[in-house]
């Protein structure tokens, strides 16, 4: 798992104490809807990029800070291909329902204020006019939009916090009937775009709705119904790959669980299978119903806020895990997160002082932290000690990188030889390695390049 679950090139800011990442998909798929105005006029472009990062940022504060507002010891946003998504710790069933609505109300409310400055100074320049229609068009008709009663829209977490978890089919009814309507009525229009989103969120609420036929029962549970050992066999069927299995019997021992310690050891064995399934933000929700909240354990926690691409918030939790349980996959989250945080004497310091099992996995840890300090000749030495101790292809590879970066190409040749009789078979991100530009050119490695398969004698 990466420092940071971001792609690559993400902008990362802070707005007072909201920590804000822009995906580059953001940007892309943005301009890709304003490229019939930049056909025109490339200014046309720009200006409406800037609308919807300025609109949509907008639209996400609201929900952050109405969730903070409200109890929420934290928040915050995330803008990528699709919009915008808001991150806030897990509040009561009517606060909930505050915050879905305060996303589209800040658009309202921004557009409203832009309408009252019209009024009074309206646009003279075809491109200030330009500004006006499209900050009227996104925070005025996609906030409409986003308040019609379907998930994942506001509009359908308000109508699921309204009717209750007791009425969850009736809400994805409303959303499949709504989100029909609406596809039907934008294809009548030519609509097409408009058509498939509701269509698909259409069919998202039929699928959800198509699960919970699975996990109705047909009568009431009762504890003596429930498998005894169905935690630990849940914990066993996690560790051996199975997470539907975990799920199932996680669910169950979740339904005889008493509240408190037998309830909290649930949540976590269901947020590590949400782990393992690569859903953080469900693994943060089931460590968020623990109770109290400060039992939860902070190892699962560090490890689902970093799934969710939340590695500041990860951070606190990974240090207090490293004094509770000093394992090596804590000490390894700690070193991870720290170098992330750019605290690299902390870093170095537990690299060089924790009790690992193997001198590699030290010679490893030690060499990330010299990699982030910019000292490739470093990492590279500490890289290919830690592969002759313990023969880890990765160790090889990333010393030939660094090799590389350091300007040793001949070591950077032979540790690159070594990852791949190991066993290195990540070809296309070799392929793709700027450092190794110049080692890929060696015969042997180009031959080993193109078959994929051989190794290199």
């Amino acid at each position: 798992m990466s420092i940071d679950s971001s792609p690559p090139f993400s902008l990362h800011f802070n707005l007072g104490r909201i920590p804000v990442v822009i995906e580059p998909s953001f940007w892309l798929i943005t301009a890709l809807f304003g490229m019939y105005g930049a056909a025109r006029d490339m200014r046309l472009l720009f200006s409406w990029v800037a609308v919807c990062f300025v609109s949509i940022l907008i639209h996400e504060l609201g929900h952050a800070l109405m969730a903070m507002s409200l109890g929420s010891g934290w928040a915050s946003i995330r803008l990528y291909s699709m919009g915008g998504l808001c991150y806030s710790q897990g509040l009561s069933r009517w606060r909930d329902v505050a915050v879905s609505a305060a996303g589209p109300l800040a658009g309202f409310l921004f557009g409203g204020i832009i309408l009252a400055v019209n009024m009074v100074a309206p646009p003279q320049h075809f491109l200030a006019y330009a500004i006006f229609r499209d900050l009227m068009w996104v925070n005025f008709g996609w906030g409409i939009i986003n308040l019609m009663p379907v998930l994942p829209l506001d509009g359908g977490h308000v109508l699921k916090g309204v009717l209750g978890p007791s009425r969850q089919r009736l809400t994805l009814w409303v959303g499949v009937i709504t989100a029909g309507g609406i596809a039907a009525l934008m294809l009548n229009v030519r609509a097409f775009y408009g058509a498939f989103m509701f269509g698909w969120m259409g069919y998202g609420c039929y699928q959800a709705l198509s699960a919970t036929n699975d996990l109705k029962p047909l009568k009431p549970v009762k504890v003596a119904d429930i498998e005894p050992d169905a935690l630990p066999r849940a914990w066993q069927a996690l560790r051996s790959g199975n997470e539907a299995e975990a799920a199932r019997l996680g669910h169950l021992a979740l339904s005889a669980a008493k509240p408190g310690p037998e309830s909290n050891a649930v949540r976590d064995l269901l947020a590590w299978v949400a782990l393992a399934e690569g859903n953080g933000r469900s693994a943060v929700y089931q460590l968020e119903k623990v109770e109290p909240p400060q039992a939860a354990r902070p190892f699962s926690l560090a490890m689902a806020f970093e799934a969710t691409g939340l590695p500041e918030r990860a951070l606190p939790h990974a240090l207090t895990a490293l004094e509770k349980e000093p394992t090596e996959a804590v000490a390894g989250l700690a070193v991870r997160l720290l170098v992330g945080a750019r605290r690299l004497d902390e870093a170095e310091r537990i690299a060089r002082e924790f009790a690992w099992k193997a001198p590699a996995t030290r010679d490893a840890r030690q060499a990330d932290v010299a990699a982030a300090r910019g000292d490739s000749g470093s990492a590279a030495a500490l890289y290919a000690r830690a592969f002759e101790s313990g023969g880890r292809a990765e160790d090889a590879y990333q010393a030939a990188r660094h090799h590389a970066r350091a300007g040793r190409v001949e070591l950077a040749t032979e540790s690159l030889k070594q990852a791949l009789q190991a066993g290195y078979d990540d070809l296309e991100t070799l392929g793709q390695e700027p450092a190794l530009t110049e080692v890929r050119s060696v015969p042997e490695i180009a031959e080993r390049l193109r078959r994929g398969t051989k190794s290199v004698a």
